[in-house]
């Protein structure tokens, strides 16, 4: 339909022609881009939104078509802390839940990254690491994007009307380059006389010039509806219902163009068709610049407040025609660059869900072995199944090849069920385990032998789908399971869960636990064992007998059964019982009692044996206990020292005698000799130490019979320094039980002393200064002597003595060590020769290999003897000190 063009809005200007092509044409190139460049606010909606549908894949096939979208899903948006994972720190932003399209969006969104997580009603579930998605977004895409031009004015089209009045122009103009292939333009004076001013509209190199005199008014517009060919009547539909939404998966908001007018009054005037009856129309201010330059821009967004419409107003995803019209007044010259779509960046984020399948039902007892489950047959509980996705298609389990996807349990009525499932097909599995000895199955048989169970996809309940499969247990064909598809008469109305999927089992399994009170026992004590005899069903077991074969060394005492009426028979050795038939479930208790004999050895082993005919489970019909017989020995060790007390430095002998008493002969006999801690080393011993390890000497005896002694010797240095008490302490023990362990160790002590030493001499008036105290000369009496030095232990010593009447003195009591004399010169004497004595030494003035010590003067090194070595017991003599007499006169001399 078309709609007159001079009816639709208009612009009213006064022609004013202005010659700056080239200088506009340079502005508007600079200032082409789609943002706000004179009020930011007006793109603040064009940053970035995060958009996306959440779907159920029902099939599991990866179709989108077929998928049935998710309404009330929590869609919440989290921004990144900056180490570009979903964790605990990221911030949440916005939260939203699906519409009933299965959809959201997030608009404004600014520069960065972003999650977005879908919470999902309680019966969808998502494959797992697909509940978050990531969303990056750069700096330019926040800024918004551009869409499509709808023109950019780089063909040359001009129209003008001029006076006399009526005067209008109308031009079309195919160009490839615009929405719809042709612009529309025109022209109308309205008011005016002078012939030299003119209304005109022109196109050319990137720009839409319009220019008015000021004595001149008019209008002015441009339509694109397609190629109608047609300037002045506008074709509401010949676009053909082109989307202005979207672009390149991207939401427009909006229609933008780059303009400019001299006069701060300008105005713009859009209307957008979707027919003739139905249109939006809105309208803005063209921003001011100077001499009209396309500097500024204006937006025209869909969510705007519109002027005026007709019928419901335009669907701006189905647009039939455009129409620019400008509206200003008087002497205004404008420019248009461009005219084209602004909107957000869209970031597509979709989510596809599965719905929570289940499979299962029960494990049961089949009693009469027809593959169904009859009244009064109940389930088996403690049955472990798993759960293998069919891989490879094939409808049957293949080893290594089908996916383990669980595992469980029957509860106590039998049941099982493998739940939170996605699409897919599945095999269910009897596990192996459950027939080896102690499993819930073992002794049973799947339903019906080998033949082929009914297939579970038959969603038949309470048939058997299980067949075995050597070394796989039972396994069932596979099942489909797909959303909304399942039976819902298999015990729930749920149509994601199928409840038909049962295994069936026939057979009885008798069980026997043999256990001993004793774990080991020796000569003369009574074994006393405990039989524990089980049915563990799910049939009877008719004809049940039971046998016991005694060990070697054991004589039948007397048992019990828990049956009324049923004894026990024994005859050689061999205890027997008939205990008729066990009801599942049923448990017999067998005991007895056997005395060990006096010469009993080694282990003694006890089978017990239960059995009745057609089972199938023998491997845990026998059970043995074992009673080593447990030796008894009475080892017993005693020591002595060969001397008592010793002397440092002195060698003696620890004598360690070691005897079995019985009753057993005792094996891997091991003696530790802990030596004193301190003042002895170990020297040899008449047995080679098996190790030592620090003062502990080990002696790996070995075996020794009954009655049998060992006797070993050890020989010790004491050390050379040490006097006090030594604690010498030695342990016996064998690999068997000992009757008493008071005998198993024994201790010695040994005094260890020291024989005094001493050291004596004498000072004397050497008549001849012979350095030798002769006969007839004559003694020095009271003269002070000082004894220095350290002995053995360590120990400084300090003594003096003064010269008796006869010149002797003795430094006596002493303890072995290196020792020096000091005599103090006697007045009235001069200093004379000194003697070595009987145990050496060097004199001070030849001190040898000795250092005079600090504390001796040099008047004192004259009469010193050093480095007199003393050992225990020893009496150094002879340490003499000659001193020569002086002139006196007859006086001093009586005086004296």
């Amino acid at each position: 339909m078309a709609v007159n063009g001079p009816e639709s809005s208009k612009f009213s200007f006064r022609t004013r022609l202005f010659g700056r092509k080239n200088q506009h044409r340079s502005l508007q190139r600079s200032q082409l881009k789609f943002e706000t460049l004179e009020a930011r606010q007006m793109l603040a909606a064009d940053m970035a939104e995060i958009i996306g549908t959440v779907r159920t894949d029902l099939q599991g096939d990866g179709n989108s078509a077929n998928d049935v979208v998710v309404a009330g899903a929590g869609v919440t948006l989290y921004r990144d802390n900056g180490n570009g994972t979903f964790d605990a720190s990221d911030v949440q932003v916005a939260s939203k839940q699906t519409n009933s399209l299965g959809q959201y969006d997030f608009i404004g969104i600014e520069a960065g990254t972003y999650f977005v997580k879908v919470a999902l009603p309680s019966e969808l579930q998502f494959k797992p690491g697909t509940d978050t998605q990531k969303v990056v977004i750069s700096l330019a895409e926040a800024e918004g994007v551009v869409g499509p031009k709808i023109d950019d004015f780089e063909t040359t089209q001009i129209v003008t009307a001029s006076p006399p009045l009526p005067a209008s122009q109308n031009s079309t103009k195919i160009d490839s380059g615009v929405l719809g292939g042709e612009r529309d333009m025109y022209v109308e004076l309205t008011s005016g006389t002078d012939p030299f001013s003119s209304v005109s509209l022109t196109s050319a190199v990137g720009l839409l010039r319009l220019a008015s005199d000021s004595i001149v008014t008019g209008n002015a517009k441009i339509v694109w509806d397609g190629i109608d060919g047609n300037a002045q009547n506008i074709n509401a539909t010949g676009l053909g219902g082109v989307d202005l939404t979207e672009f390149n998966g991207n939401t427009m908001t909006g229609i933008a163009l780059t303009s400019g007018a001299d006069h701060p009054n300008a105005k713009i005037k859009l209307r957008i068709y979707s027919d003739a009856n139905n249109w939006s129309e809105f309208i803005t201010t063209v921003p001011e610049s100077p001499g009209g330059a396309a500097t500024g821009q204006a937006v025209f967004r869909f969510n705007d407040d519109l002027i005026a419409k007709g019928g419901n107003g335009a669907d701006f995803s189905n647009v039939g025609a455009l129409e620019l019209t400008f509206e200003g007044v008087s002497a205004v010259d404008g420019q248009v660059s461009l005219v084209g779509l602004v909107g957000r960046t869209t970031k597509r984020v979709n989510f596809t869900s599965s719905p929570r399948l289940s499979i299962g039902d029960r494990v049961w007892a089949d009693i009469d072995d027809n593959g169904l489950l009859d009244a009064g047959e109940k389930g088996i509980a403690g049955v472990k199944l798993n759960l293998y996705e069919d891989t490879n298609g094939d409808n049957s389990y293949t080893s290594g090849v089908d996916a383990l996807m669980g595992m469980t349990t029957t509860d106590s009525n039998g049941n099982y069920l493998f739940s939170d499932l996605l699409p897919g097909k599945y095999i269910a599995q009897v596990d192996p385990t459950n027939f080896l000895t102690g499993g819930k199955l073992s002794g049973l048989v799947s339903s019906l032998g080998n033949t082929l169970a009914a297939d579970p996809d038959n969603d038949v309940n309470n048939d058997d789908n299980g067949s075995p499969l050597a070394g796989a247990g039972v396994v069932s064909q596979a099942i489909t399971l797909a959303g909304a598809t399942e039976p819902t008469n298999d015990g729930d109305a749920n149509s994601n869960s199928n409840l038909t999927v049962d295994f069936g089992f026939f057979g009885f399994d008798l069980a026997l636990d043999k256990s001993v009170q004793q774990t080991s026992i020796a000569p003369k004590e009574t074994l006393s064992y405990s039989v524990k005899i089980d049915n563990m069903g799910p049939s009877a077991a008719a004809g049940t007998t039971f046998k016991d074969t005694l060990p070697s060394f054991a004589t039948f005492v007397s048992g019990t059964v828990s049956i009324p009426g049923v004894t026990l028979q024994h005859s050689g050795g061999v205890v027997t019982a008939d205990l008729g038939t066990m009801q599942p479930g049923a448990t017999v208790i067998i005991t007895v009692q056997a005395l060990v004999s006096d010469d009993a050895t080694g282990t003694l082993v006890n089978t017990a044996t239960v059995s009745a005919p057609k089972e199938v489970n023998l491997s845990n019909n026998t059970d043995s206990v074992s009673n080593p017989v447990t030796p008894r020995i009475d080892l017993a060790i005693t020591k002595i020292d060969s001397r008592d007390p010793v002397e440092p430095g002195s060698t003696f002998t620890y004598t360690l005698e070691i005897k079995n008493n019985g009753p057993s002969n005792a094996t891997g006999v091991i003696v530790t000799d802990t030596l004193p801690a301190t003042g002895v080393t170990f020297v040899s011993a008449s047995q080679t130490p098996s190790s030592i390890n620090g003062r502990d000497i080990e002696f790996a005896i070995g075996d020794l019979a009954r009655g049998a002694t060992r006797t070993i010797t050890i020989d010790v240095s004491v050390n050379q320094g040490f006097v006090g008490t030594l604690l010498n302490v030695a342990h016996v023990e064998g690999n068997e039980q000992e009757i008493t362990l008071v005998n198993n160790d024994d201790d010695e002590t040994t005094l260890v002393k020291v024989n005094p030493a001493s050291l004596a001499g004498t000072v004397y008036a050497d008549k001849n200064d012979n350095g030798v105290y002769d006969s007839g000369e004559r003694p020095i009496s009271n003269v002070l002597l000082t004894l220095k030095g350290t002995d053995i232990t360590g120990a400084s010593v300090n003594r003096t003595t003064r010269t008796a009447s006869n010149g002797t003195y003795l430094f006596d009591n002493l303890v072995p060590g290196t020792y020096r004399v000091i005599e103090s010169q006697p007045s009235s004497y001069k200093d004379g020769k000194d003697s070595i004595g009987t145990h050496g030494g060097y004199l001070g003035e030849q001190p040898g290999p000795f250092v005079i010590p600090n504390d001796v003067t040099a008047d004192e090194v004259k009469d010193l003897v050093l480095g007199v070595e003393l050992a225990g017991g020893q009496n150094a003599t002879k340490y003499d000190f000659g001193e020569l007499a002086v002139s006196i006169s007859k006086r001093r001399f009586l005086a004296r």
